[in-house]
């Protein structure tokens, strides 16, 4: 039987997304570098252009036994966020705008991110994540 995963869109708008992310240890182990948000699966804004990017602006998480790496998706994916076992917390980064996205790395970067986890193997391990984030475009 298969570790349980889910990705929720809990709302999009033309400037922001919130999604919703699980994962419960069952047997199978670490996530590598596991596309969470996929910008070309997003909607456009107004005018037609497509979303090229988000900047995460909240992030709200509970983490059991386990770590989790937050991944901006590039030739070298960059770790935006590294949340640390038994922790549950919450950042507000939008007074400055956001977390930037892989777009601003200049490394080839999607726009896209993804999820890194280590030290899933027991029962009991698991992630409960929500980001919000701003659309780029």
């Amino acid at each position: 039987m298969a570790d349980i995963t889910s990705s929720t869109k809990i709302s999009e708008s033309t400037n922001e997304v919130v999604y919703a992310f699980q994962y419960q240890y069952v047997d199978t182990g670490n996530e590598s570098a596991v596309s969470k948000i996929d910008v070309s699966a997003l909607a456009a804004n107004a005018d037609g252009n497509a979303c090229t990017g988000i900047r995460i602006v909240e992030c709200w998480w509970v983490i059991s036994a386990m770590t989790v790496e937050i991944l901006a998706a590039a030739d070298t994916d960059v770790i935006i966020m590294h949340l640390t076992e038994g922790q549950s917390g919450y950042q507000d980064f939008s007074k400055f705008g956001g977390l930037p996205n892989s777009k601003s790395f200049g490394t080839n970067g999607t726009g896209d991110i993804k999820f890194t986890t280590t030290g899933a193997g027991a029962t009991g391990d698991a992630y409960q994540i929500v980001i919000r984030g701003i659309k780029q475009y």
